[in-house]
């Protein structure tokens, strides 16, 4: 589009990297944010660095690449991936599910970096953004805003014009983009993509408007969940007052913070080919999201934790995949006395009960991946 009339929602241009890099240095402590998972000196270095830089591309490669690989060494024990043939990111829009707001996006642009490819814009809602530092940090690595919230009629403006600057920067300018495939994390490891979100991609459109967004469905598999207890907890006292729970004081700010700096053990990135026009009985935003979970799911790696949660509450069901670690049953056990603990600490949940609601989260991608798997194959983990 011509002009600048995406300007209150897209990413920075480097004319705007020094005045939000200044705004950044006065808003947060970053030594002391920095140090825990790169060191004092580190830090120091990166942050002086920061000083100097003057453009988005300076930004990500001396200050955003070097946080995202110190903070995967720390929090994962190896990233893997794997990609279609013909892989082509120039011009795609990948939807993937949705674990970590930094990190789910930060994958793939790790993947795209190796390729010699450029990284993908990132959207963002903005209900994540309540601080002006926030804005100004995402803006810099590329993010745009999705606006959330409203009345009806600005739900439906607001819908229109992210179908708008997602074509003119996947179309128009043969870029990528990264969009979750629905608002907010599944709670319950069910993950679904939203009709609603291919119903603003289309935009009114049909085969070729799709088919020109080349969206490539894009399974991320972590093996370990670091918010599992918080998780387990929510969805317990859910069941338990009639699907009502109030969040405590800075409970999301708790929650993001473990998410990025806890345990997540392997990493698996899965990118699915680009998913055709989906013709059928039905409307097309529910067709297409259908097919876009389906590459999603038979994209899942399936860890050893989550063949053995799916084993305890599902007899039989399995059948057909093979748990290679004798260990996982050990280390399952560990980590559910800590979930326990968790969860025990201020509410009356049995552990029964508690055991049971993390297989049911642990377990749901193995049954995913069976729903679109024949049950014959096999997959060792």
């Amino acid at each position: 589009m011509e002009g600048d009339a995406f300007a209150h929602m897209r990413p920075y241009r480097d004319h705007e990297v020094p005045s939000a890099i200044g705004l950044l240095k006065q808003a947060v402590d970053w030594q002391q944010v920095l140090e825990p998972f790169m060191g004092s000196q580190e830090a120091a270095a990166l942050l002086e660095r920061m000083a100097a830089i003057e453009t988005v591309a300076a930004f990500q490669e001396q200050i955003s690449k070097p946080v995202i690989e110190a903070l995967l060494t720390s929090s994962t024990d190896v990233v893997t991936y794997s990609l279609p043939d013909d892989f082509n990111p120039e011009g795609a829009l990948f939807i993937s599910n949705h674990r970590d707001i930094v990190l789910d996006p930060s994958l793939i642009n790790l993947i795209l970096v190796e390729l010699g490819a450029a990284t993908t814009e990132i959207g963002i809602g903005s209900n994540l953004l309540g601080l002006p530092w926030v804005e100004a940090l995402v803006r810099l690595n590329r993010s745009f805003i999705v606006t959330r919230g409203g009345t009806p009629r600005e739900q439906l403006a607001n819908s229109a014009e992210v179908a708008a600057y997602v074509r003119d920067v996947v179309i128009g300018d043969c870029r990528s983009v990264w969009l979750a495939q629905r608002e907010g994390r599944a709670k319950d490891g069910d993950d679904r993509t939203s009709p609603a979100l291919i119903r603003m991609l289309l935009d009114g459109g049909g085969a070729e408007h799709w088919e020109g967004l080349r969206v490539h469905p894009v399974a991320l598999s972590y093996e370990w969940d670091p918010c599992d207890g918080m998780k387990v907890r929510e969805l317990l006292m859910r069941e338990a007052n009639d699907g009502q729970y109030e969040k405590s004081p800075g409970e999301d700010e708790r929650s993001m913070k473990m998410g990025l700096f806890g345990w997540k053990g392997r990493v698996h990135v899965g990118v699915g080919q680009p998913e055709p026009w989906e013709e059928g009985e039905g409307r097309p935003h529910q067709l297409l999201a259908e097919a876009t979970d389906r590459i999603i799911f038979s994209n899942m790696k399936l860890w050893p934790n989550q063949l053995w949660a799916a084993e305890q509450i599902a007899e039989g069901s399995t059948s057909g995949l093979t748990l290679a670690e004798e260990s996982a049953a050990e280390t399952c056990e560990a980590r559910l006395e800590e979930v326990v603990e968790f969860v025990q600490r201020d509410q009356p949940f049995t552990e029964a009960a508690i055991r049971r609601k993390w297989c049911e989260i642990t377990a749901q991608p193995v049954f995913n991946w069976l729903g679109v798997n024949a049950p014959a194959r096999t997959q060792n983990a």
